[in-house]
């Protein structure tokens, strides 16, 4: 298949910028070389030694940064399996924010916010009550 000029202007853009680390990056490369692939495909391309032992996890990854897409189902060369078939995009990785509360903090603010909830159990309304629950879901 006929790779987008729009596809290898954004992997020339993300290898020239750095914007992927470099096992991401190397999974990347593998999919711009022989995409349309399945993961197995990948993997099977890069040397086990250079990334292709955990090329499934940087698929995930590079699937959540928006820079691949599953285009379809179809039969595995590799597996023969029905598994997912990937492609590249033409857009830039999506940065994901991450946090930097330790667990301990979100579990301290979680009872302080139900603490708080606590007192003002007269006054409180459904929305502070969603909030103190999503709080104790992030933990």
């Amino acid at each position: 298949m006929k790779k987008r000029q729009t596809s290898i202007d954004c992997y020339n853009e993300i290898k020239n910028s750095g914007l992927l680390s470099k096992r991401r990056f190397e999974t990347f490369e593998a999919i711009m070389r022989i995409a349309p692939c399945t993961a197995s495909e990948v993997q099977h391309s890069i040397n086990y030694n250079n990334g292709g032992r955990d090329c499934m996890k940087r698929i995930s990854e590079l699937r959540d940064r928006g820079v691949i897409y599953e285009v379809r189902t179809r039969k595995c060369s590799i597996t023969g399996r029905n598994v997912i078939e990937w492609d590249l995009t033409d857009r830039l990785p999506a940065i994901i924010k991450t946090s930097t509360n330790t667990k301990k903090h979100r579990i301290n603010n979680a009872l302080n916010s139900l603490r708080e909830l606590y007192k003002n159990k007269e006054i409180s309304t459904d929305e502070d009550w969603k909030r103190v629950s999503d709080l104790i879901k992030s933990i």
